[in-house]
């Protein structure tokens, strides 16, 4: 399970271990065809032509497999990779072997090149496949043996006229057997180590890594939070700056008695700053709201069974007088009967008013404001619907957020605080819910809420887990 595991995380590895093999089989052609072309004249006439053919035959498959690792470089597929470092393994230990036979045998000093490839295979290819390798070596070395013993293959001494020694050769087979298994069993355990730790430390990196790339994204979200708490500041105290120094000035005015507070100007002063004062107000209470609705619901009095029929049908009561004032006709459009599994009825009205009254208000004169109520599957899905100014297109994604008010809706109405559907977006999302809008300049906006009928709150499911449930129940009227 180790070998496979470091094979998928470091298969990039083992493909520059096989191009740099690749690199180094070079060098055995080159040694080849020298040791092949220098050994006559140096009286090692066996050599030539045998070690150049097998230069030969090895320059050949090195191409062949450097074009095959090349064309694996962007793939990196684990298995392919070992596939192909099984098979040079194997095709140079052929090779080894017949240069050993015409270099004299297993008398041949080239015998140490076996333990050289016994290291690098351990390390490019599995153990189970590297202890086949060293048998399959010893059997090769062993047919070579009894070959040449029995006059089945000639015996080719590096020095002329040398005898083959049969004591010699096998006290040799008897090393390489050993020697093979032995240096495969000590690489190998070498190697797991490595290979484990390896794998340790990619696997220690990659948990970094991640912790990394959370800790940058909770930086940029600290950083958004950040800025919006800015803006909102910056918003907020201009909001209450300007109403603040219009009635201070008021205030000064009538204080250093410039006007007499009697006269009809010093009356018409002071009712411009009770105005003043209640939109100040206003901003306040909403502000106030907003905080609240932020802060948590641990003390929220949610409520059981609250009926969004009789929530909107109330709303629509109420504010009629505003929207007849404004020729504005209010058409309820209910099917259906939304009971929300939990609530809290303050908010919602909070929220369902300043939709409603928004459309009032942004409303054209004589033209219609529907209220809709539908079930969707699990969901109760209300679409207040206006025939008005409409919001334009770049500003649709901006008005939930605070103190955020499109200009035709400044032209339109000048007093707004520019919280109301901030508020209905934190009230909405409080109950498991969505709201959005679609809208067209001049043509009127549709907002739409879906409330989930079965939504449970994070503290009334706190207070059911530990037996305490309750709320504003249809028979109890037990808060929660």
């Amino acid at each position: 399970m180790i070998a496979r595991s470091f094979q998928q995380i470091f298969a990039p590895e083992l493909h520059g271990r096989l191009v740099w093999f690749n690199r180094l089989r070079w060098c055995a052609v080159a040694g080849l065809t020298l040791a092949s072309l220098a050994g006559p004249p140096l009286g090692f006439p066996s050599v030539w032509p045998s070690l150049f053919v097998v230069a030969s035959v090895v320059a050949a498959y090195n191409l062949l497999f450097l074009l095959v690792v090349r064309a694996q470089r962007l793939e990196h597929d684990p298995s392919t990779l070992c596939a192909i470092a099984f098979c040079q393994m194997v095709l140079d230990l052929a090779a080894l072997m017949v240069t050993i036979h015409f270099t004299g045998g297993l008398q041949s000093p080239l015998m140490v090149f076996f333990a050289f490839h016994m290291v690098i295979g351990t390390i490019m290819i599995t153990a189970r496949w590297a202890y086949l390798l060293a048998g399959a070596a010893s059997l090769g070395a062993l047919l070579l043996l009894t070959a040449e013993a029995r006059g089945v293959l000639g015996f080719h001494p590096l020095v002329p006229d040398s005898a083959f020694d049969i004591t010699i050769s096998r006290l040799n087979l008897l090393a390489l057997i050993f020697g093979v298994f032995g240096i495969v069993y000590l690489a190998d355990s070498v190697v797991r180590r490595l290979k484990r730790r390896s794998i340790e430390l990619y696997e220690a990196t990659d948990a970094l890594s991640e912790r990394t790339e959370e800790l940058h994204r909770l930086l940029k979200e600290m950083k958004g939070v950040e800025r919006r708490k800015s803006l909102y500041m910056r918003m907020s105290a201009h909001q209450l700056r300007s109403p603040l120094g219009t009635i201070r000035t008021v205030l000064r005015v009538l204080d250093k008695g410039f006007v007499d507070p009697a006269t009809d100007q010093g009356r018409k002063m002071l009712a411009g700053a009770v105005d003043v004062t209640d939109s100040l107000l206003s901003v306040i209470n909403d502000l106030l709201a907003l905080a609240k609705m932020r802060e948590g619901r641990k003390h929220a009095p949610w409520s059981r069974d609250v009926n969004l029929n009789q929530l909107l049908g109330d709303l629509l009561d109420s504010l009629a007088p505003d929207a007849e004032k404004r020729h504005v006709a209010l058409v309820p459009d209910f099917k259906g009967v939304a009971v929300l599994g939990w609530g809290i009825p303050p908010d919602l009205v909070h929220a369902f008013e300043n939709l409603i009254y928004n459309g009032i208000k942004y409303n054209l004169p004589d033209r219609s404001l529907t209220v809709e109520l539908r079930i969707a599957d699990e969901f109760a899905v209300i679409r207040v619907i206006d025939q008005g100014i409409g919001i334009p297109e770049d500003y649709l994604d901006q008005v939930f957020m605070e103190f955020v008010r499109a200009p035709n809706a400044k032209h339109h109405e000048s007093e707004g605080t520019g919280l109301g559907l901030a508020i209905v977006k934190e009230v909405v999302e409080s109950h498991g819910g969505t709201v959005s809008v679609e809208s067209r300049t001049g043509e009127g906006s549709t907002f739409t809420v879906r409330l989930t009928l079965n939504h449970i709150p994070s503290e009334a499911e706190r207070l059911l887990q530990t037996g305490n449930g309750g709320g504003y129940g249809a028979e109890t009227g037990r808060r929660v």
